[in-house]
């Protein structure tokens, strides 16, 4: 006889760039629904819905302390986690292309990023524009660029080493824009999980 376990759906496929930025929120400690939805700024209903599906893979369980990842849960998406350093909104001078943006610290990608394939990825969900960004030993550039953004940019170079101080040479930054925090965050995880997945 089938669980409920083994009655994954078609319907309850999972959409990455939703679950994973619920997984990450997870990642140390139980969270309640007002949380999860404050930081990923997600609706309510998508954010019980998601978990729900989540729940049916056996990544997440609930509790009255909130959601929390499963073991099994912690096990599937360890190495991604240690690939994602840090995900956090952060607020630019010269180069903010829009009213909200979110930055993603990820290290140990291999091979060279081609960023307009993933920029169409975040567009599709919402973004209005992506930067990536590569740590080099002059400096944090543009991934095309060899010039230090600190010569172009100085106040947006110290602000993004500000609030990514753990950058090291080949670290990526990717940062992605909307017009508020829900499309910036799904554009951006829509790129991560292209990303993180594929390495």
């Amino acid at each position: 006889m089938l669980t409920r376990w083994d009655m994954v759906s078609q319907k309850e496929h999972l959409r990455e760039h939703i679950a994973y930025p619920l997984l990450y929120e997870l990642r140390e400690a139980p969270l309640g629904r007002r949380t999860l939805v404050e930081r990923t700024g997600l609706t309510e209903s998508v954010v019980r819905t998601e978990l729900e599906k989540l729940e049916a893979h056996r990544w997440v369980k609930f509790s009255k302390r909130g959601t929390a990842l499963t073991p099994r849960g912690k096990r599937r998406f360890e190495s991604c986690w240690k690939r994602l350093l840090s995900v956090q909104e952060i607020r630019l001078e010269r180069l903010m292309l829009d009213r909200v943006g979110y930055g993603a610290h990820v290290r140990g990608l291999n091979g060279e990023i081609r960023s307009w394939l993933y920029r169409d990825h975040a567009v599709r969900l919402g973004a209005t524009a992506t930067l990536f960004l590569t740590q080099r030993p002059t400096g944090l550039t543009l991934t095309d660029e060899t010039t230090p953004l600190e010569k172009r940019s100085p106040r947006d170079a110290q602000e993004l080493q500000k609030h990514f101080p753990k950058l090291r040479s080949g670290d990526l930054l990717i940062i992605g824009f909307g017009p508020e925090r829900g499309r910036a965050l799904q554009g951006l995880w829509a790129i991560l999980c292209a990303l993180v997945e594929k390495s």
